[in-house]
């Protein structure tokens, strides 16, 4: 820690004993330990029993303050302790101007304010209710066409068909008519609450359902936005389930299968798997774009306020505009290094229908397309990292942290990071394809007219 934050330390005997077994378990030995803080083996005995007094237990507690980063010495220390330590109290009186200052320029910070919020809303909850009573809105749920409209169209990721039927079913099992308020809140906030059928459910979905309910509500004007906020901070979101054991895809898994592939002389179906593995697109609009491929087209493109080529290639890379940012899944460009792009062309317009390509890998026990497109997600955020940059390549549009005003600059980034991605891609491809004389022609970028 810092020397200024330690010279008025003064921990109390059960801290002491704290702090200083810590250290011994860092140090390894009483010895080594007694040498670090200057004072003899004996003397630390002592002072570790709470024997010794004096200036050598306050020498010891600002010599242990110095050794121990800020996190693991304010996790022993008392509140005032934390208080007087940065010079919030001084003399038993807490300089109010300097705290409110203090909490002002945190709230700033948008993991402050939600951890602040955390904290007020567990330590006064009960003094919330209370304060939050007079005004809270008495508004009664209902299911009304606005609402579908908003789910279907408006929301920033629109749901499908199917999960709008689900929300709804669930929404007349049990919410449709009760009022919002404490009641409901409550039952919420558990794991199950009784529905209208007079049977008690889980509350996972019906949590999501609400927050997409008080989302719509403050859009429409009906929330202020310190009940919008403070009633999603309550209500928290669905637990997703984190599952335990993930699907193992390994490297020598998906090497196999791209040889496989080559040796069938399936070389359209491989060039699929090539694409997938280099842009992290899904099955389905991966084989959309091979078999609707159009490279001379040109739109404006309204986040990015320009006109982009449909295939615009560099150095390394190309990237091909695909244009489904507001689909239920959605996907903006698709990145592949430029040495691909002569298989792309050959085999344009020429692969089977998805279920036929889904019976032609079963037959042959290669991973199926999913999993192709999963392990180049998982090895494209190793390479990139898990950052905007990634998750516009992959087309994780509702993920990204930045305003539409920053696409551009997302865009322009994207360009000069992706060939890093392209030198471990290559280096897959150059372990599994062994190609023929046909393909090798077909692959080498001097016998391309296009480039």
């Amino acid at each position: 820690m810092d020397e200024k934050k330690c010279r008025n330390i003064s921990l109390d005997k059960e801290q002491r004993r704290e702090v200083l077994s810590l250290l011994l378990k860092r140090y390894g030995s009483i010895r080594r330990l007694a040498e670090a803080l200057g004072v003899s083996k004996s003397s630390l005995h002592r002072i570790i029993r709470g024997e010794q007094t004096g200036s050598l237990v306050h020498l010891v507690d600002y010599r242990v303050c110095l050794l121990l980063d800020e996190e693991e010495f304010l996790a022993v220390l008392k509140r005032r302790q934390v208080l007087e330590a940065i010079g919030l109290v001084k003399d038993g009186r807490v300089n109010i101007p300097l705290l409110v200052a203090v909490l002002d320029a945190a709230l700033d910070y948008e993991e402050a304010k939600h951890a602040v919020l955390e904290l007020v809303a567990k330590r006064f909850k009960a003094e919330l209710r209370e304060i939050l009573g007079e005004t809270f809105p008495k508004i009664e749920l209902k299911w009304t066409p606005e609402f579908e409209k908003w789910l279907t169209e408006k929301k920033s990721k629109p749901i499908s068909k199917r999960t709008l039927r689900d929300y709804r079913n669930l929404w007349y099992r049990c919410l449709e008519g009760k009022v919002l308020g404490w009641h409901l809140l409550k039952q919420l906030s558990g794991k199950q609450m009784l529905c209208h059928d007079n049977q008690y459910h889980p509350t996972g979905w019906t949590r999501q359902i609400f927050r997409h309910y008080i989302r719509w509500l403050y859009s429409i004007g009906k929330l202020d936005w310190d009940t919008y906020t403070w009633l999603l901070l309550v209500v928290p979101g669905r637990r997703y389930g984190r599952r335990v054991s993930q699907k193992v895809i390994r490297e020598e898994d998906v090497i196999n299968t791209l040889k496989v592939l080559s040796e069938k002389g399936r070389e359209d179906i491989l060039t699929l798997y090539l694409l997938m593995l280099a842009s992290g697109t899904r099955f389905i609009h991966s084989l959309e774009v091979l078999n609707n491929w159009r490279e001379d087209e040109e739109f404006y493109v309204a986040y990015l306020n320009r006109i982009v080529k449909r295939l615009e290639c560099f150095n390394e890379h190309c990237r091909y505009y695909l244009g489904k940012e507001h689909e239920v899944k959605p996907a903006g460009f698709m990145y592949f290094p430029r040495t691909l792009l002569p298989l792309v062309r050959r085999f344009a317009s020429k692969l089977p229908n998805r279920r036929r390509i889904e019976k032609v890998v079963r037959k042959w026990r290669c991973l199926p397309p999913k999993y192709i497109r999963i392990y180049a997600l998982r090895l494209m955020k190793q390479v990139i990292g898990d950052n905007d940059v990634y998750r516009f390549i992959v087309g994780k549009f509702g993920e990204l942290t930045v305003s539409a005003r920053h696409y551009m600059d997302l865009l322009k980034e994207a360009d000069e990071v992706y060939p890093k991605y392209i030198q471990r891609w290559s280096q897959i491809f150059d372990k599994a394809i062994r190609l023929d004389i046909e393909l090798r022609r077909c692959y080498r970028l001097e016998n391309d007219g296009g480039l």
